[in-house]
C-alpha cells in the first residue's frame, strides 16, 4: 500500500535535511562535540561509590546542557533559512504544504538529537557496565525523559526559527535556555520560594532525578508534572510554529 503523498514528501524533506547537516559538517561537529563532552563529564564522575550514584550525576547536568545544545543548533535557522535564502521558492512552489515542511524538517532534526542522546547514553551506559557491572533499572525511564525533553527544546526553537531570522533564532534560543529560563528558575525557587514547574529547563531535572528519586540532592519538579509540561511545550510550540510558517512570507 503507498504511502499519501505528504508523508512521502515529508520524507523526502527529512533525508534532504539529513543530507544537509552532514554536507555542512553540522551533524558531525556535534557528534564529536557530545563524544567529547561525555567522555569528560564521565572522567568527572569517576569517584562515585556506585552505578546509582554515577548516573544521578551523569544524567543531571551534562544531559540537560548537551540536549539543549544539540536541540538549538540543530532547530534554530533549520525554517528560517528557507526565507532568508530564497530556497523556500523552490518549495513552495511545488504542491507541497507548509505543515509537509514542517513536519519532514522536525523529524530530520529529531532524529539527529536522538542520535547525540543515544551516544551520550551509551557511553555513560559502557562505563557503568565497565566499573560496576551493571546498570540502574530506572535508566530506561531517564531515557524517555530525555528523549520526550529534546522534542520539546526542538519545538520551541523551531517556534523561534518560524517567526525570526536564523541568527536571531538561534541566538534568542540559546539566551531562553541558558540565561531567561535559568534565571527565572533560581530566582523563583531561591528569593521567592514558588517551584517553576512550568519552566521547561527545569523539567530537565527529571532526566537525572528519575534514576533515584529518594537520594536526589537537588530540586526536581514531579515526573508526572514534568512530563505534561514537556508535552505541552512539544505539543503547543509546535502547533503555533505550523501556523507561523504557513503565514509567513518570502521576502
Amino acid at each position: 500500500m503507498a504511502l499519501p503523498s505528504s508523508l512521502r514528501q515529508a520524507g523526502t524533506v527529512a533525508k534532504y535535511e539529513l543530507w544537509k547537516h552532514l554536507k555542512g559538517w553540522r551533524l558531525i561537529g556535534l557528534i564529536m562535540l557530545v563524544t567529547v563532552f561525555s567522555v569528560l563529564a564521565v572522567k568527572g564522575m569517576e569517584g562515585a561509590g556506585s552505578a546509582v550514584a554515577f548516573s544521578k550525576g551523569f544524567f543531571f547536568m551534562p544531559a540537560y546542557f548537551l540536549i539543549t545544545v544539540a536541540g538549538v543548533v540543530l532547530g534554530g535557522d533549520v525554517l528560517a533559512s528557507e526565507f532568508e535564502r530564497k530556497t523556500g521558492y523552490l518549495l513552495f512552489s511545488n504542491p507541497m504544504r507548509r505543515v509537509t515542511l514542517v513536519a519532514g524538517k522536525f523529524t530530520a532534526s529529531f532524529i539527529s538529537v536522538l542520535l547525540m542522546i543515544s551516544i551520550f547514553f551509551l557511553t555513560g551506559i559502557l562505563f557503568m557496565l565497565n566499573t560496576y557491572g551493571e546498570v540502574p533499572a530506572t535508566l530506561l525511564g531517564s531515557l524517555g525523559l530525555a528523549i520526550l525533553y529534546g522534542c520539546a527544546v526542538l519545538s520551541l526553537t523551531f517556534l523561534f526559527s518560524s517567526t525570526m531570522g536564523g541568527t536571531g533564532a538561534t541566538m534568542f534560543s540559546f539566551f531562553t535556555f541558558f540565561l531567561i529560563m535559568p534565571f527565572f528558575q533560581a530566582f523563583l525557587l531561591n528569593q521567592v520560594g514558588v517551584e517553576p514547574w512550568y519552566l521547561l529547563t527545569y523539567t530537565s531535572g527529571t532526566i537525572g532525578a528519575f534514576i533515584d528519586p529518594s537520594g536526589t540532592y537537588y530540586t526536581h519538579p514531579d515526573f508526572t508534572v514534568s512530563v505534561l509540561v514537556m508535552s505541552a511545550y512539544l505539543i503547543g510550540a509546535l502547533i503555533l510554529c505550523t501556523i507561523a510558517t504557513k503565514r509567513r512570507e518570502m521576502r
